[in-house]
């Protein structure tokens, strides 16, 4: 009788019930063992899974030992009952901190009705055979007990998955839907089939309630492939396409094999024709299994996977087309088209920082720049300027509900509803923020995945370069025709001047083809690649190989800053260096700078430390970012220039001026080229044959910064060998 019970129709929809809860809830757990939604989730599924053995152990043992089996059958769904009602509480966020004493009461009526099921004879009295085989529960006075608990617990979990799918919008209502409906099959089914039927006798159908569970598999599957539940998408789509292969194969195997076996052993078993329709299934699923697995992926893909995208793809047009162009409005028309098109979002539109008083000039479109608007771009624009993380509106709102008191989180969500947008991508070259994207929701109603952000991400990188190159060649276009207009007019009223204006026209001439798209664009480019390289984007790079890139990328890197060192110079002798004023605390700014700079100190073996004032020094008006690279600048050329020793940094107040000092033991500077060591081009002997690589621009460079503060950048040396030491002061309380 055990062995026709275990291979009837219902044991085996029984077991296939409990593999695909298994299933169900072991992928859910390990792709999110650290988030509490997955773990809860887990847990619930397994006491299901738990449930159904019950009920199939139930059905197979003897009249003995069926009463024991019988009470674990009906404690099992008090955890069911439990897990799923703390879940609502934490699904899809938590709105606000549960408290402790909800989480005890939720789990205190468990352990009570465990307890109760445990007392003999007061929620279930026995089990008894009738009409041949059939078992039939006998209940006590204490069941309505249990029906009560169970129809409460799920009752208010569904009262609370309701509420916040009328409260929830886009990705996350869908969600919703999708598993209340599944937990609403599953639990209304056994609230029949296993509560009420029973307990008036009834028990043909006890095991229907197990089996409808599938219900909350298919939803929640469902859920999970199109709505990104609990982030397991990527996995349940390898898994569903691995399982289609392996169950196609393993038919077309057993027909292939059934069908050879009649035409080689002619319906006998023999030897020979066993090993020759091995072969044979063998070859056929050795070359059948790829074309198969390619079949079965793009199917699947536009059934449950449409509109995904390459990233590679993607990335691979936007520099073809960006890197062969100088055309601001067809790069910005091509970022749009191509990113709209892959992301499949609603709407794009591409924020431009000019340099002349920071001003906000938004790309060609409909986007209509209102004072709300312009303002809310203003606060975003002095976030990125500190920050460099993507803005997410989604993830900026859980942030939010999660700790109401973060109160800049909850600006930039009033911001960012101001804008009328979901994601926004700050366009960086260095420190300097030269863009934004906006990006509205997708159409699918999908959230940004962290594939998508990290996309848009590499993405900004290469267009904020060529947004730059496109603007500075208009830039350089304009400056072009207004300097020969004024070549003309000069021409005409002073003859003297005309070999001084050659010679600017010669200079600008030269400057403009330096700095053009024929060498700044490919060198970026090349940065790009050569990182992506590194980094491992097409493969594994052996060491040392990657050594190689490395020395391509140091010294790309190179190029790349002589140009920019080449840029400001001509913006500092056309006077058309802009700056961005504000407070800031230069002993922050310096520490930060040599913290930056300790690792490389540390490599040379020699020490690099800040010697702080005793007292605090006052905020300064600085543009931080020009400061900033005279710093750096200085500390790098004294730990080139220095052998053994280090390096110490002082800062202090002095009649209404913060100085500035970095004395190395390094190789000194002599008297004679103190004189010219500022200026443009200068370099010593001896420190050109330490550091090759130098231009002679950087203490140039600094001493132009420090004069535009109202400042003034000396040195002092007593001679070759005997170190140096550099001096720069700011004003206090510069207006």
């Amino acid at each position: 009788m055990m062995e026709t019970l275990l291979f009837d129709k219902i044991s085996i929809a029984l077991f296939i019930t409990v593999f695909l809860n298994l299933i169900l809830g072991l992928l859910i757990y390990f792709r999110g063992r650290e988030k509490r939604v997955n773990v809860i989730y887990s847990l619930n599924v397994i006491a299901i899974v738990g449930w159904t053995l019950a009920m199939i152990i139930y059905r197979l043992v003897g009249i003995e030992t069926s009463l024991f089996w019988c009470l674990v059958l009906y404690i099992s769904p008090t955890f069911i009952a439990s897990s799923f009602l703390y879940f609502t509480y934490i699904f899809p966020t938590q709105s606000k901190k549960m408290s402790s004493y909800k989480k005890w009461l939720i789990f205190l009526g468990n352990f009570i009705i465990i307890i109760l099921v445990l007392i003999p004879d007061f929620i279930i009295k026995e089990v008894i055979v009738k009409s041949g085989s059939e078992k039939v529960i006998v209940f006590g006075s204490g069941y309505v007990i249990y029906v009560i608990y169970t129809a409460l617990y799920f009752s208010y979990g569904f009262l609370r998955l309701f509420k916040k799918y009328i409260q929830s919008q886009g990705i996350a209502r869908s969600q919703i839907m999708y598993l209340l409906s599944g937990y609403a099959i599953a639990a209304n089914s056994a609230f029949v089939t296993n509560l009420f039927m029973p307990w008036f006798g009834r028990t043909e159908f006890n095991w229907l309630g197990q089996f409808l569970t599938l219900s909350m598999v298919g939803f929640t599957a469902y859920a999970i492939l199109r709505y990104r539940l609990m982030d397991i998408r990527l996995i349940v789509k390898r898994s569903t396409i691995f399982s289609l292969v392996v169950i196609t194969i393993t038919a077309a195997y057993a027909m292939s094999a059934f069908l050879l076996g009649l035409v080689f052993s002619e319906g006998t078993y023999t030897l020979k024709g066993q090993v020759i329709t091995g072969l044979i299934v063998a070859l056929l699923v050795a070359v059948g299994f790829r074309p198969l697995y390619e079949w079965l992926r793009k199917t699947t893909d536009s059934f449950l996977f449409a509109g995904e995208y390459k990233p590679q793809e993607l990335m691979a047009n936007i520099s073809d087309i960006v890197s062969r162009t100088l055309d601001l409005d067809i790069v910005i028309d091509t970022l749009k088209h191509e990113i709209t098109k892959a992301l499949r979002v609603s709407k794009m539109e591409i924020v431009i920082l000019e340099n002349k008083k920071s001003e906000l000039s938004v790309s060609k479109g409909d986007f209509v720049m209102t004072s709300k608007k312009r303002k809310a771009l203003s606060k975003i624009v002095k976030y990125f300027k500190k920050q460099r993380e993507v803005l997410v509106l989604e993830e900026l709102k859980r942030k939010y509900l999660e700790n109401p008191d973060l109160d800049e989180d909850e600006s930039l969500i009033s911001e960012i509803g101001d804008l009328k947008t979901s994601l926004i991508v700050p366009l960086l070259i260095k420190e300097k923020l030269v863009g934004l994207f906006l990006l509205k929701n997708k159409k699918s109603g999908d959230m940004f995945t962290n594939e998508d952000i990290k996309t848009l991400e590499t993405i900004a990188a290469q267009a904020g370069i060529a947004i730059e190159n496109a603007r500075l060649y208009e830039e350089m276009k304009d400056f072009s025709k207004t300097l020969q207009v004024e070549v003309d007019r000069q021409t005409k009223e002073l003859r003297d001047a005309n070999v001084r204006l050659q010679q600017l026209d010669t200079a600008k001439t030269e400057f403009i083809s330096l700095a053009s798209h024929q060498l700044r664009t490919p060198l970026t480019i090349i940065k790009g690649y050569i990182s992506m390289m590194v980094e491992g984007t097409w493969g594994k790079v052996p060491s040392k190989q990657a050594e190689q890139l490395d020395k391509v990328y140091k010294s790309n890197d190179r190029l790349i800053n002589l140009v920019e060192d080449l840029l400001t110079v001509s913006r500092i002798e056309s006077g058309r260096l802009e700056f961005e004023w504000e407070m800031i605390s230069l002993e922050e700014m310096v520490e930060s700078a040599v913290t930056e700079f300790s690792q490389v100190a540390k490599e040379k073996n020699l020490y690099l430390k800040l010697n702080k004032p005793e007292k605090p020094l006052p905020k300064i008006k600085i543009d931080s970012l020009k400061i900033r690279q005279v710093v750096q600048n200085l500390i790098d050329n004294a730990l080139h220039y220095t052998k053994k020793g280090g390096i110490t940094i002082n800062l202090e107040e002095d009649k209404k001026k913060i100085r500035f000092s970095i004395k190395d033991t390094g190789i000194g500077i002599s008297a004679k080229e103190k004189v010219t060591l500022f200026e443009k081009f200068s370099r010593g002997k001896e420190v050109g044959k330490m550091h090759t690589e130098g231009t002679g621009l950087g203490l140039y460079l600094g001493a132009k910064m420090i004069n535009a503060h109202d400042g003034k950048i000396w040195v002092e040396s007593e001679g070759k060998g005997k170190g140096s030491t550099f001096f720069f002061e700011l004003p206090v309380g510069r207006k």
